[in-house]
């Protein structure tokens, strides 16, 4: 194969794998623990589940809620992800923060800032948009990590979640097959 070829085929793979990339629910079925206080309600394996409950839902209802402000759960991920997004279903009139472990230097920053959305009306709503629960909050730069810490950071006193996601981009199934077809085809038409 000459130049043009080689140079054609990584183009092509380039193309296939910046266009047909998925974007996966990492901490989707994760281990969810309680790092500090304790907290009432449904069990901590419905924060990862991947259900939303209705927008309004009572805040005691379906949910893990507290009320100490120094309450903290953590999502063990089970391996090291590179997020890049997530979404939150939590109390309307309560800030949230989600932190992510840096497994090299194993110290925790931030992840997200998770806004009060008081303004939206009352009990569960999604962030950042209520009316979409797919809608994702794009992180500045992706993070690698391998487990979060979210807690809240302020509000009415009675704090509650009801899902947490969080996002990584991976190839999507066929993707490099395509990309491999592409290659062999070029290839031939030089021949």
């Amino acid at each position: 194969m000459n130049r043009f070829v080689l140079a054609s085929a990584a183009g092509v793979l380039a193309a296939a794998a910046s266009q047909s990339l998925a974007q996966v629910n990492v901490a989707l079925g994760k281990t969810v623990s309680v790092v500090s206080d304790q907290v009432d309600g449904g069990t901590l394996s419905s924060l990862t589940d991947g259900a939303f409950l209705p927008r309004f839902n009572d805040w005691q209802t379906n949910t893990v809620f507290w009320t100490e402000i120094d309450t903290t759960l953590e999502i063990d991920l089970g391996g090291t992800y590179d997020i890049f997004a997530a979404i939150v279903q939590a109390d309307d009139n309560d800030g949230y923060r989600i932190d992510y472990h840096d497994p090299i230097s194993d110290t925790w920053a931030l992840l997200w800032d998770v806004p009060n959305y008081d303004a939206f009306g009352f009990g569960m709503q999604t962030r950042p948009n209520p009316d979409n629960d797919s809608e994702l909050a794009i992180l500045d730069t992706p993070r690698s990590t391998d487990r979060v810490r979210i807690y809240a950071t302020g509000g009415d006193g009675f704090y509650s979640l009801s899902e947490v996601q969080l996002y990584q981009r991976v190839p999507a199934p066929g993707a490099m097959g395509l990309a491999a077809l592409g290659v062999c085809t070029l290839a031939r038409r030089r021949r």
